[in-house]
């Protein structure tokens, strides 16, 4: 699983956050803002570059973990889970 940060927003007022970004070997990619619970899987991973709107990207799948995804090791330490 290849990790990245990338920028982006996040609701109505586009807050500037860090997008914890694992990318899948079938062209999807799991992603999570940094310091939220939610995990996200969108099938298109070319969609998350820097500057997105998480809340356009298309997500299939998603879950919450029990604690808040701070950095790529936690995020794929949720995905293996």
């Amino acid at each position: 699983m290849q990790t990245r940060e990338i920028k982006g927003t996040y609701g109505s007022g586009l807050t500037p956050c860090t997008v914890l970004v694992a990318e899948t070997r079938h062209g999807g990619a799991w992603y999570a803002v940094e310091g939220s619970a939610n995990v996200n899987y969108t099938p298109d991973a070319e969609i998350l570059t820097d500057g997105v709107d998480v809340e356009t990207v298309p997500d299939t799948d998603t879950f919450t973990w029990p604690d808040t995804v701070n950095d790529l090791d936690e995020l794929e330490a949720a995905i293996e889970a």
